[in-house]
């Protein structure tokens, strides 16, 4: 059986997503040396040879951690 989330990115659009096809959820942290903020992002494994990302919010919408928890429940 297949199971899907949705998952708003940090421009408020709504993703319906397999959670079979979520490659990995990262959290790069903010880096003093290159000066960059925090982000967070999704990789899907869209089939044959093809990746895509869906960078998430990182206050109003689905952030990381509301992402990881939708994945585990989905997959209980």
């Amino acid at each position: 059986m297949t199971r899907f989330i949705w998952v708003r990115d940090k421009e408020s659009r709504e993703h319906y997503i397999n959670v079979k096809h979520i490659v990995r959820v990262t959290k790069v942290p903010a880096s003093r040396f290159s000066k960059t903020e925090p982000y967070a992002y999704i990789v899907l494994n869209e089939g044959h040879m093809s990746q895509k990302t869906i960078d998430l919010s990182k206050d109003d919408y689905d952030t990381v951690e509301d992402v990881i928890n939708k994945i585990s429940v989905a997959m209980a």
